[in-house]
């Protein structure tokens, strides 16, 4: 999922210096008992950390980000959650009594739903006044007819489009038009308040995998009612936590929901696990942190600033930092080699070293650039020999070596390593630099050394690394007689207009939702174009039947060529350039316990304990 929010947020515009200058100040304040990871806020267990990001929404139908998720994921429980220290990933029950029962033939989900998980009280519960009532099926049910409502412009409803027949019909019958929400269909339906029932239109293995999404969850709808637009502002979960303040676009603060359901510290875990400590706590009911509060920051500096300043219970170390959190063995032009351990990970400066635990991850993930598929001038079959041409003026390892420190893996198509269906053999044909290919294809394209071609509009991030990896692709472009202006912006603005198809190329990144190649190949079926996840709009009729066999078929070499062969179809048509993975390097401070880094899981607050919290 992409990091983001909407268009309606409010943006604030301030500079990198108020940053830093922010970061400092708040490091000077506090007291030696704060430094580490937590600080004291009246006797509570405060736990703080940061993102170099905002989250847009905190309303289940409006996440389009990861931000969103973590934040959503934190106030909303969900039916079923990953199991934390599992590897390979594996799912247990949350809000669900057990893991579903499966019948006609791998269609029908019913849930039983544990009995007694309340919301926070909030004055939304009017006839209760303001008591928080029993979740109950009835509000999942609620939750995806909000998805199918087309006036409500779900962010999400991509997650179950196409899945439950039912839903669709009523995503037509109203499309435009007041939904009715008191209408009963057979194939989605609360059999009683603790009973959860749906049959999808065919087998869809992935489903488990959706369902633990934080926009899956249950919510009460009068509450949605009560606050209307505001409701972003007011979430009403049942999740470990409850917010008590946003500060849009500068931090959010969390405490701990006392009606919280039993939620244990899992007693198993790997053999690194038990070395790492991270079994220490097995069994022990969660949250740990009575409070929460995440530092929202749209440049890296700031971010890395507050970290360094302890105040941060774990970090991520931005990529213009690389060279000072570890030791180079040598240079050669753009290329660093890196010394590394025993186990091949790279090894920590000696400021850092004694400082921080170290913690390598690599992402499911998807680094591109993209082509509107439906402009007149770069999309379809017309747009075709251009978007190859300047496909083939950039060299993604050249880009790897000057911005990630060559730490990405660069690879060829929408598939990430790390899941069925990559294949490393696989080569881009259209991947550059070849300027006299991309010279040759041009012409063809009826642009001869770029005249008769206007400017190309490419879309993106304001944050500053961002903006100079745009620079370079512009400059790379240009070599051909191909102009492209870039239009900087936060990811609220870049959000809204990819909704409304107002980019002709984009700069953006897909993070795994779920470990399946299916998450990413369906940015590239046709049926998801915006306002859908599909931001490319791109629309290919032999992929979009491939994708819907592979999609009712279980994980096994069958599926993987059907996704390899959908592969192939994105890499000749080059609606996307790219890709590249990227493997996020994490700081974890000594005194911060049971942080084990995950970017499908969102809810790394609530396992989260200090060896200092600064009780006073």
């Amino acid at each position: 999922m992409p990091s983001g929010g909407t268009s309606r947020r409010n943006i604030m515009k301030k500079a990198l210096e108020k940053f830093a200058a922010l970061a400092i100040a708040a490091a000077m304040t506090m007291t030696t008992a704060c430094k580490g990871s937590g600080s004291s806020s009246e006797g509570l267990k405060v736990l703080e950390y940061g993102a170099v990001a905002v989250a847009g929404s905190s309303d289940p139908n409006d996440y389009a980000s990861m931000y969103d998720l973590d934040l959503g994921a934190l106030v909303y429980d969900t039916l079923y959650e990953y199991d934390y220290l599992a590897r390979p990933f594996k799912l247990k029950p949350g809000m669900a009594e057990a893991m579903p029962k499966v019948t006609h033939n791998g269609k029908t989900y019913t849930i039983k739903l544990k009995k007694g998980i309340e919301y926070i009280d909030d004055k939304c519960f009017e006839k209760t006044g303001g008591k928080g009532r029993e979740a109950v099926a009835g509000d999942f049910v609620y939750n995806l007819y909000r998805k199918a409502d087309s006036l409500s412009k779900s962010q999400n409803w991509w997650l179950v489009s196409g899945q439950i027949a039912g839903l669709d019909a009523l995503r037509d019958k109203y499309n435009g038009k007041e939904f009715n929400y008191d209408e009963k269909i057979d194939d989605l339906k609360a059999v009683d308040d603790h009973t959860i029932q749906f049959t999808l239109k065919k087998p869809f293995p992935q489903i488990m995998w959706v369902l633990a999404m934080a926009g899956m969850t249950l919510y009460p709808k009068e509450c949605v009612d009560y606050y209307g637009e505001d409701f972003d502002n007011h979430p009403v979960g049942t999740g470990a936590f409850r917010m008590t303040e946003w500060q849009k676009n500068a931090k959010y603060t969390l405490v701990r929901n006392e009606k919280y359901r039993e939620d244990l510290f899992p007693s198993e875990g790997t053999s690194e696990d038990k070395t790492a400590g991270r079994l220490a706590d097995a069994g022990k009911r969660m949250p740990f942190a009575d409070k929460v509060i995440v530092h929202e920051f749209s440049q890296s500096q700031p971010y890395w600033l507050q970290f360094r300043a302890g105040k941060s219970a774990w970090g991520r170390v931005p990529g213009e930092f690389t060279e000072e959190v570890f030791q180079i063995e040598s240079r050669e032009g753009n290329k660093k080699t890196w010394k590394k351990d025993a186990a091949g990970n790279r090894i920590l400066a000696d400021s850092y070293a004694g400082k921080y635990d170290y913690y390598p991850l690599p992402l499911l993930d998807f680094i591109y650039r993209a082509f509107n598929y439906e402009d007149e001038v770069v999309g379809g079959e017309k747009g075709k020999k251009l978007r190859q041409a300047i496909s083939l003026t950039h060299d993604l390892n050249e880009e790897n070596d000057l911005f990630y420190n060559g730490l990405n893996k660069v690879y060829a198509g929408i598939i990430p390593p790390g899941v069925g269906g990559f294949d490393p053999a696989v080569k881009n044909p259209y991947a550059g630099a070849d300027l006299e290919k991309a010279k040759a294809l041009l012409a063809e394209a009826g642009y001869p050394g770029g005249k008769g071609l206007p400017e190309l509009q490419l879309c993106g991030g304001n944050d500053a690394r961002t903006m100079e990896q745009a620079a370079n692709f512009i400059r790379n472009a240009k070599r051909i007689g191909v102009k492209i202006r870039y239009e900087a912006m936060r990811f609220a603005e870049l959000s809204a207009k990819l909704k409304q198809k107002r980019c002709q190329m984009m700069g953006l990144a897909w993070g795994g939702d779920w470990p399946d190649a299916q998450n990413f190949i369906q940015l590239a079926y046709g049926p998801n174009k915006s306002p859908g996840s599909n931001n490319a709009n791109y629309d290919n009729p032999k992929l979009n039947k491939i994708y819907e066999r592979s999609s009712v078929m279980p994980n096994g070499p069958e599926r993987n060529k059907l996704y390899q062969q959908m592969n192939a179809i994105v890499i000749e048509d080059s609606a996307y350039l790219g890709a590249m993975a990227r493997t996020r390097d994490y700081l974890i401070p000594f005194g911060t316990k049971n942080f084990k880094p995950e970017e499908m899981i969102h809810t790394h607050a609530k396992y989260i304990r200090l060896d200092k919290w600064g009780k006073k």
